[in-house]
């Protein structure tokens, strides 16, 4: 394995201790859940009322957690606190928050809730035939990094409202073609929270849809082979374009550049890693590509102003 270098390529990362360690994250605490234990309607789709799911009487204490599949949930009403991965968001007013496979998140709400959650399978976005750049697209869906809540406006709240009870009584329904209609309604909703998405610019749509599509291929091949390439000239390559202008425009969408991206990858991957596995920070260092546990140990200290043991002491204790 060549030397990436990483020590000449990222600048510092100034990260929130407190949102870290908000969590206990005990790696075999963490239990992931598979769709079938949540659904009754398929084996690939659910949709479920946050009032059912969660309750502020119960005795129960909201636990860090994980899914196989991908989960969108609708908070209508309610306040309290929503992590995911290890960045923490205030719950206020309606939002809609984009979960990923894989994707750790704890909902603590401090008033009852209201509102929906939709779960569904890989498989369900093959067979509705949901394109790629619905999930891909960096204003929903973000594996890494952070992953904030779309509000929802009051004037688009009668139209989410609407999609969400009609999935809810066609995934009740026995009827023929059924699971279209389901399939149908979660495209949509993809469709209109991109549209509704504040992330827009007022540009010339031919030369936003060129700049948009660069950012899907640069999220997919970092998602592919962050651990082997760490430079932007490697992601440049493989895309045909300068590393000047792929970190430029990843930069005027999304407000931070494709070095940003690599390291901000590469750091969450670790933290993961650190607190769901037994690693050394050796095993852990060469998983994520680096051929020296002293480089991984100074990547990290640089940009979360710890070391991984110290990392992961803290947010064990907290």
């Amino acid at each position: 394995m060549t030397n990436r270098k990483t020590k000449s390529v990222y600048q510092p990362l100034t990260l929130n201790t407190k949102q870290l360690t908000s969590i206990q994250m005990d790696h075999q605490e963490i239990k992931t859940y598979s769709l079938a234990e949540r659904s009754d309607f398929s084996p690939d789709f659910s949709i479920k009322r946050m009032e059912e799911a969660y309750s502020v009487a119960s005795v129960r204490k909201p636990m860090p957690h994980r899914h196989d599949y991908y989960a969108i949930y609708y908070i209508i009403e309610g306040t309290g606190k929503h992590t995911v991965d290890f960045t923490e968001y205030e719950i206020e007013g309606r939002q809609l928050y984009f979960l990923l496979p894989g994707q750790m998140h704890k909902l603590e709400f401090a008033s009852e809730p209201k509102g929906f959650i939709v779960s569904y399978s890989e498989h369900f976005l093959i067979s509705n035939a949901i394109p790629d750049h619905l999930i891909n697209d960096i204003y929903l869906f973000n594996d890494y990094g952070q992953s904030p809540p779309l509000p929802i406006h009051e004037s688009s709240a009668a139209v989410y409202q609407n999609l969400f009870e009609q999935m809810e009584l066609f995934s009740a329904s026995l009827e023929k073609y059924t699971h279209d209609a389901v399939g149908a309604l979660v495209k949509l909703l993809l469709i209109q929270s991109n549209n509704h998405c504040s992330l827009k610019k007022e540009e010339n749509p031919q030369l936003l849809e060129t700049t948009n599509h660069l950012l899907r291929s640069f999220k997919q091949l970092l998602n592919k082979h962050y651990v082997e390439h760490h430079m932007v000239n490697d992601y440049a390559d493989m895309l045909a374009v300068t590393p000047d202008y792929l970190n430029k425009t990843v930069k005027s969408i999304t407000g931070k550049s494709a070095k940003d991206h690599i390291q901000s990858k590469l750091i969450t991957e670790a933290k993961r890693w650190l607190l769901f596995t037994n690693q050394s920070n050796k095993e852990l260092a060469f998983s994520l590509g680096f051929e020296e546990s002293a480089h991984f140990n100074n990547f990290f200290k640089k940009n979360t102003g710890m070391t991984p043991t110290e990392f992961k002491t803290t947010a064990l204790q907290s």
